[in-house]
């Protein structure tokens, strides 16, 4: 990816150092704000290593060469017993300096996890650590405990809303000190404060516009209207509120021809399929089917309008950003949306918010976005939305954050 020009400017003056990057799996399809994270440090001149439980190697290869390196987080089976004896020792040390910790079992599966991930920072000498995600950002704040090595932890949702519903919030105020909390909307940076954690700093989660373009748009709605459902698989992703929202309105608009695109995998593909049939559907569904992410912003460019059909679920979970809502409206697609966490925030002026989780609400939703205006004037309000979401922003967030903990350097960013 090309760099803009005053991002070029920027890069000369920035401390360059060896970024280790810590996430689950690597690269994941479901995850490209991590590869994109990664690229911004590339981009900036650093050394970036990532180290994750799984790694794909030939997507890695097909994605970066050799530009990075991979590190898969060993077994305690590879380390041995006395590697697993010794870590233990030290959970058992972290979890005593942290007493109202003792009976927290994720506090100690934590620790744990966190003694392997020492084993493997040690080796790789690292100027800076980036954990995505609030749990894996525990353990390297364990793990780099006494090092003075500085450390962000990137939250982007379920490890603020679901994780810490059932785990609470203990462990995070234990481990991350004055480590620096990443946040990619407000709602997640309000969560945060209201949970004791007020150090966080907004990063725009940002968008390839280059890739997410538009097409011209006609000036009035047609006979036609095709819907667009992107996202992984999920009951919370609301796939199902789609298809039934397309029934209804179908049955309330018979003079649309309404026709509904869901792009995505996951474990409810069947459950699906079975519900478009039962409503006798099936002719007016494209999918589901799993997309690359040029195959999804060529579908965003057939469709005429976006649906975000989160919930917010018992378990807490709601959507932080939503990274689809922006790639839909940079494509020049409104978005109706819910109401699930950061939702409203992203969509802003680019779509309509439903008032409840349901497929009336979303059909009432869908109804008024038609009668305020016509395809051509709500592109040019979502493309607006979505400029604030530029890539750039976010590399450029990124390659700032981590210039500034490297140019501290490490005795003044101890966690």
């Amino acid at each position: 990816m090309v760099i803009d020009d005053n991002m070029a400017q920027c890069r000369g003056s920035w401390r360059r150092g060896r970024v280790v990057v810590i996430t689950r799996s690597f690269p994941r399809l479901s995850e490209t704000f991590v590869v994109d994270h990664v690229r911004a440090l590339l981009q900036a001149g650093h050394e970036v290593i990532v180290v994750a439980r799984r790694v794909d190697a030939a997507s890695l290869a097909d994605q970066f060469g050799t530009s990075i390196r991979a590190v898969q987080l060993p077994s305690w089976t590879a380390l041995g017993v006395a590697a697993l004896s010794a870590g233990a020792r030290r959970a058992t040390g972290w979890i005593r300096r942290h007493p109202t910790l003792r009976r927290s079992r994720i506090a100690w599966k934590r620790a744990m996890y966190a003694q392997r991930l020492k084993l493997v920072l040690e080796s790789l000498h690292p100027d800076l650590v980036h954990a995505h995600f609030g749990p894996h950002g525990v353990d390297a704040a364990i793990a780099l405990e006494g090092t003075g090595t500085p450390l962000v932890v990137d939250l982007h949702g379920y490890d603020v809303t679901s994780f810490t519903q059932q785990y609470g919030w203990e462990t995070y105020r234990a481990a991350f000190g004055v480590a620096r909390l990443v946040a990619h909307s407000r709602f997640v940076q309000r969560v945060l404060a209201d949970h004791g954690l007020n150090q966080s700093e907004l990063v725009v989660m940002g968008v390839d516009r280059r890739l997410f373009y538009g097409r011209p748009r006609p000036v009035q709605w047609g006979a036609s209207l095709r819907m667009i459902s992107v996202g992984r698989l999920y009951e919370k992703k609301g796939h199902d509120l789609a298809i039934l929202t397309l029934a209804a309105l179908r049955a309330r608009r018979p003079d649309l021809d309404v026709r509904l695109r869901i792009v995505g995998d996951g474990p409810q593909l069947e459950s699906l399929n079975r519900l478009a049939d039962s409503l006798g559907l099936r002719a007016y569904i494209s999918g589901p089917a799993p997309a690359q992410q040029s195959e999804v912003a060529v579908a965003m460019r057939e469709a005429d309008l976006a649906l975000v059909p989160s919930r917010i679920m018992p378990d807490g979970w709601q959507e932080a950003f939503c990274r689809v809502a922006i790639e839909a409206m940079s494509t020049g697609l409104p978005v109706v949306a819910t109401r699930s966490g950061g939702l409203p925030d992203t969509v802003s002026d680019g779509g309509v918010i439903a008032a409840r989780e349901d497929a009336a609400a979303l059909t009432d939703a869908i109804l008024a976005l038609l009668f305020e205006m016509g395809p051509a004037d709500w592109a040019m309000r979502a493309a607006k939305v979505a400029a604030r979401f530029d890539i750039a922003h976010m590399y450029d967030g990124y390659q700032s954050l981590a210039s500034d903990l490297l140019s501290r350097g490490p005795a003044t960013a101890r966690v």
